[in-house]
């Protein structure tokens, strides 16, 4: 399988050589200014607990965090939306995995997205393992993981007809910000990934060494 980073790093470099570049100065100064303003450093550290959740899946039945652990140790994934061609590149490489597997390991997507959008996600990308909805953010804020858009990257989105609102019936024209954690069953942080720069994500091959040793212990 070809490494996650690489197929970011692609995109993006193909991203940046067709985008004019006043709009590349916009994105850019978006993500330094969330850097410099962002306390997600200190969140969620290894040795810690992870907070429990109990989120609607794409059935509309409630799911949480104590009935996945049930089944071993739990990878979580926290996505933007469909609209994110990371996000996507992302879900895509976890879906590799997950069917490399036989749908034998045990994780889990989170969106803000409503169910209509994130179904489409599944459906499009023929995404095998759940994705569960955080409505309204509430879940991503009680973690620390939202990012309060600027007034030009919100112009920015809504020029692209992404309108954050419509898309989350969030107030707020927030997002959460990408993250991986692999927890073990008694709820212990043993790997974190959060990255304030969107177009950077755990690579799934090197997170699933920390899932692997996780899994022969809780076993």
């Amino acid at each position: 399988m070809s490494p996650l980073a690489e197929q970011l790093k692609q995109y993006k470099s193909s991203f940046d050589a067709s985008t004019p570049a006043d709009i590349l100065e916009t994105i850019n100064r978006s993500i330094s200014l969330f850097q410099s303003n962002s306390v997600c450093s200190s969140c969620l550290p290894i040795g810690s607990e992870f907070p429990g959740f109990n989120l609607r899946s794409l059935s509309g039945e409630m799911v949480s965090s104590e009935t996945l652990l049930a089944n071993g140790p739990l990878v979580i994934v926290f996505i933007r939306g469909g609209w994110c061609p990371y996000c996507i590149l992302e879900m895509q490489a976890w879906q590799r995995h997950y069917k490399a597997s036989f749908d034998s390991f045990n994780i889990v997507a989170i969106s803000p997205e409503l169910p209509e959008y994130t179904s489409q996600v599944k459906q499009d990308n023929n995404i095998g393992f759940p994705i569960l909805i955080d409505e309204n953010m509430d879940y991503a804020e009680r973690l620390g993981l939202i990012w309060q858009l600027d007034e030009e990257m919100k112009a920015l989105l809504l020029k692209w007809n992404i309108d954050l609102t419509e898309r989350t019936q969030e107030k707020q024209f927030q997002l959460p910000v990408p993250a991986t954690f692999v927890i073990a069953q008694d709820h212990t942080i043993h790997f974190r990934f959060i990255e304030e720069d969107y177009t950077l994500r755990a690579e799934p091959a090197e997170v699933l060494k920390i899932y692997d040793k996780l899994q022969k212990v809780d076993n």
